[in-house]
Parts: C-alpha cells; sequence; structure tokens
C-alpha cells in the first residue's frame, strides 16, 4: 500500500511540527525543518513524491531526498577520499543523503516519512559529526551508489 501524500503530510504535521511544508503540488510534498542530532543544529530539506504504480519496482527512485540547507556539510580534514561518506552526488553538484539501503527493503511508500526518514536523518547527522571528529562512519546501513532520477 502506497500512502498518499496527504498521508505523510499529517504525519510530518503531528510527529514534526517544527518542520514547515514549502510546497505540495499533485502527490509531491517538500519539507524544511531543524534538527539537532549532537552538537549542532541542520537546516533538513525533504522531498518526496508519491511513485506511480510502474515505479514501485525500483526502490532507490522512490525513497525521500534529503538533503542538508545548512550549515554546508564539509569533506573531513586531511581525509584522502577528499568527499562525504553516505552521499549521493547529482550531476548539477547537488548533494542527497544515503539513508538506508533500499534493496534491503529499509524503507517503502508504505511507511510515514515522520518515523523512518527524520529519525534516519537525526543518525546520519550523528555518524556524520564524529566522523569529522575521528574519520570514523558510526551509522548503520550499506552505501549503494545508484542513479537518482
Amino acid at each position: 500500500m502506497v500512502l498518499g501524500v496527504d498521508v505523510q503530510i499529517e504525519a510530518m504535521r503531528a510527529i514534526w511540527p517544527e518542520f514547515a511544508l514549502l510546497a505540495r503540488q499533485a502527490e509531491t510534498a517538500m519539507w524544511e525543518g531543524p534538527v539537532r542530532p549532537l552538537l549542532q543544529t541542520y537546516r533538513v530539506g525533504i522531498l518526496y513524491r508519491a511513485p506511480l504504480l510502474i515505479e514501485n519496482l525500483d526502490p532507490r527512485r522512490l525513497q525521500p531526498r534529503v538533503s542538508i540547507l545548512s550549515p554546508a556539510l564539509r569533506p573531513r580534514p586531511g581525509d584522502p577520499e577528499g568527499r562525504l561518506p553516505h552521499v549521493y552526488y547529482s550531476p548539477g553538484g547537488d548533494v542527497t543523503l544515503c539513508l538506508l539501503d533500499a534493496e534491503a527493503g529499509d524503507w517503502s511508500p508504505a511507511d510515514l516519512i515522520a518515523e523512518t526518514t527524520v529519525p534516519w536523518t537525526i543518525e546520519w547527522l550523528a555518524a556524520y559529526e564524529g566522523w569529522r571528529a575521528t574519520g570514523k562512519w558510526t551509522a548503520s546501513g550499506r552505501h549503494v551508489e545508484a542513479a537518482r532520477g
């Protein structure tokens, strides 16, 4: 069962009232709000589009897209990779977080964003803060490079 965007909007409003609904068009919604995992408060953007029936075949295209709006994510000083761990880079340079293993069925359009995506974002940011300090990534999950579209 796919939850409609109205159900997602109501759940976000009830569980994360500090997240503002910025846009709503057909089956698409965009939120922005603050989270504070450990030391710093971040502004997070979440974009979700309820899938069409045919799109249910590729879970990597269904999951909400989460971006950190501020402060900017930064590579770790001196890190030989020079990139951020567990993110997707789009051709336009946008960065979205890798929050789950789509192939393991961690998330589906039957799940509430408010109960999954937002807590996973907080976990990701806590791991990011730890990685910045120690160079070790502590969040769960498996990063899979995937085509995003």
